[in-house]
């Protein structure tokens, strides 16, 4: 077993993620980039790793979140993320819902198809809709089983986690076109499902190496967090790249990795220099968490339940946070560190100060640090 130390893990995701120079996006766009709030957080992770893709689209996939991925991905996505069985979801993700269907003997494969029909049936008329548009129209079209009351919203309506599912059986993407503001539209021709077809298992074994080779090394538990699978469920995920690992020792725990990434593993050199990622960055969405910042006091200031901040990485570490103020002409950036930095880091931070600016539409950027929290 291949005996890793922390450092060469850390670097190892650092420039796996494209955050050495100069940098590439290929991976992190191979497992998505979560867009929270839509139209807000990717756009400045990709601009950040030096590339804008030419071809992408914003779907619900992993956890139902939006994701940016490569347009060509569609079909993948579809095929791995069609759930079968309402037990397999973690119930953070989807409450007692899908433990209900099964429990009447529906399969959400059933439920999946029945709502996805439906939303194509809709959207042939090419017309964008918002998702109170769209679920309008597609609860009374599907069985009141899938429809249940919603306290929240006074109203029975498709289940949450069944209709953002959904959406990528039906061959639907979402438009940002306002802050705060999406459309769901058709893929490709408007009342068509995704395609070609790929076989499912191919395309989960596909997303287990993608996943790898962004996260790893990693254990299944990690996986299932990505994916908010239960822990059996994620097991057959992994269980199908399984004989293409190799166990790695990090920090005296038995970690997995892809065969085919021990050699950058072993051979990664510390990316230098300081970053400046938005909130729910791939490299922070992605992680193990506890290797990537050993320090709980510090998970909890990174990994917030609301209003995560972005994160400060110096020479590829987690060093801190950093919250942001915008005005149309200036965006004033606050670096909160875990510990007191070396004057310079301030001023390393502002090339990836000057790139959120324009994400955000400011002129400039001022970059402050504050008190080490």
């Amino acid at each position: 077993m291949t005996d890793l130390g922390r450092q060469s893990a850390i670097a190892y995701r650092a420039r796996a993620h494209g955050l050495d120079a100069p940098g590439d996006a290929a991976t992190v766009l191979a497992t998505g980039v979560q867009d929270y709030p839509p139209g807000r957080s990717a756009g400045a992770a990709l601009r950040l790793r030096g590339t804008t893709p030419a071809r992408t689209v914003l779907l619900h996939t992993m956890r139902g979140a939006l994701h940016v991925h490569a347009e060509s991905d569609a079909a993948l996505l579809a095929a791995a993320l069609r759930i079968e069985d309402g037990r397999e979801p973690a119930a953070a993700s989807m409450g007692s819902f899908g433990t209900g269907l099964a429990a009447a003997g529906t399969g959400f494969a059933t439920a999946l198809d029945a709502v996805a029909a439906a939303m194509r049936a809709v959207t042939a008329d090419a017309v964008p809709r918002t998702k109170g548009e769209l679920s309008g129209a597609v609860t009374p079209r599907v069985d009141a089983a899938f429809a249940p009351f919603c306290p929240g919203c006074g109203v029975h309506h498709v289940q949450d986690a069944l209709f953002r599912y959904a959406t990528l059986q039906a061959g639907l993407g979402v438009e940002v076109t306002a802050p705060a503001q999406t459309h769901y539209v058709a893929l490709g021709a408007p009342g068509a499902a995704v395609g070609p077809a790929v076989g499912r298992d191919t395309a989960r074994a596909h997303l287990v190496r993608r996943f790898l080779r962004a996260a790893g090394p990693a254990r299944p538990p990690h996986l299932a967090a990505w994916l908010a699978l239960t822990p059996a469920a994620a097991r057959t995920w992994w269980d199908l790249v399984a004989d293409e690992l190799e166990p790695v020792a990090v920090e005296g725990g038995r970690s997995f990795a892809h065969a085919a990434d021990i050699g950058a593993l072993t051979g990664a050199a510390p990316v230098r220099g300081v970053r400046l990622l938005p909130p729910c960055d791939p490299l922070t969405e992605l992680a193990d968490r506890e290797l990537a910042v050993p320090d709980a006091a510090h998970r909890r200031q990174v990994w917030r339940a609301a209003g995560a901040p972005g994160v400060l990485l110096v020479d590829g570490e987690v060093a801190g946070t950093w919250r942001q103020r915008a005005t149309r002409s200036r965006l004033a950036l606050t670096l909160t560190p875990f510990a007191p930095l070396a004057p310079s880091v301030a001023a390393g931070a502002e090339p990836d100060a000057r790139t959120l600016a324009a994400c955000a539409g400011a002129a400039r950027a001022e970059v402050r640090v504050a008190d080490p929290a």
